[in-house]
């Protein structure tokens, strides 16, 4: 097998591209190696990593790309998140991470620089070595609203990928990160001790919030027809068709309560009936926030009929 053959090889593994250690090692020479970057055979990616110039210009190759310039890197980041398939990350620009004393320069990505390189978890992803789905919801925190990550570790808790009491034990060994009070926070909140207030409690802060300016009468307790809403909801807005419900379960029951919860919305909704759920700490947390939501709703739904 000649050297070009023996190079494909590596090519082949790693979306088109190579180092030049490889291309070494797989017996080129070095007039060979400078005839085929002259010709075009191949192109300069970074230094001392190519492609095969027949390979596609794919995210995948730029990563590979990023990966074999900084040896002993890992994915991280959003470039972790799209390789673990979190929802809303797609292949842009490369992120890897490095030890804090390592260069944070690259031309082919960006780069991270972690005190906790050495120590953090990691998970092969096809060919590519990435911090866990736990390390990665930490590396994000920094830059993302505390809404998206709370939908974020939900996600990772109804898939399997996080589990609630093993990842407050990592974010325990963890200190002077941007995000990670909120993080912890969003976290204990789906811990199996998390606080579980009264119905009556849960009722009057969402009462209250129903009693501010700007909403018309609301029906406390409201019984719809069975094939419209199975059960009474707790709060109904006749003049917007508009049905809120104050979710006190922990999250644990909630995520077994799901598809029953979707079920009744979706039937809500194919009779037109407008539906908001707001848990505990989105209501005692949160309230001008579920003020200004309930408010918008209100508005679009007088609109559109």
């Amino acid at each position: 097998m000649g050297p070009d053959r023996r190079l494909d090889e590596y090519a082949a593994r790693q979306y088109g591209v190579f180092s030049l250690k490889q291309a070494r090692t797989a017996g080129l020479s070095e007039r060979m190696v400078e005839h085929r970057i002259r010709t075009g055979a191949w192109i300069r990616m970074s230094g001392g990593v190519y492609a095969l110039a027949s390979s596609p210009p794919t995210w995948e190759r730029q990563l590979s790309a990023t990966v074999l310039s900084r040896p002993g890197s890992v994915v991280a980041g959003a470039s972790a998140a799209s390789l673990h398939g979190f929802d809303g990350f797609g292949q842009g620009r490369p992120v890897v991470m490095v030890p804090i004393d390592g260069n944070a320069r690259s031309p082919l990505a960006r780069i991270i620089r972690s005190r906790y390189f050495y120590e953090i978890e990691r998970k092969r992803v096809g060919p590519f070595l990435a911090t866990s789905p736990a390390e990665t919801l930490v590396t994000l925190a920094s830059g993302v609203s505390g809404q998206r990550l709370e939908h974020l570790l939900d996600e990772c808790v109804v898939s399997r990928l996080v589990d609630p009491e093993a990842f407050m034990t990592l974010l325990a060994r963890r200190s002077g990160l941007k995000g990670l009070p909120a993080l912890r926070r969003i976290t204990a909140d789906r811990l199996e001790s998390a606080y579980q207030p009264p119905t009556s409690v849960l009722e009057r802060h969402l009462y209250t919030l129903l009693s501010r300016p700007g909403i018309p009468k609301v029906i406390r307790q409201f019984p719809f027809p069975r094939e419209v809403v199975p059960g009474t909801v707790d709060a109904y807005i006749p003049l917007w068709r508009l049905m809120t419900e104050a979710d006190g379960r922990r999250w644990h029951t909630r995520q077994a309560d799901f598809e029953r919860d979707r079920t009744r919305d979706n039937l809500a909704t194919s009779h037109g009936i407008g539906v908001l759920r707001f848990t505990y700490q989105m209501l005692v947390r949160q309230p001008e926030q579920c003020l200004s939501t309930i408010l918008a709703t209100g508005r679009t739904r007088s609109q559109a009929s």
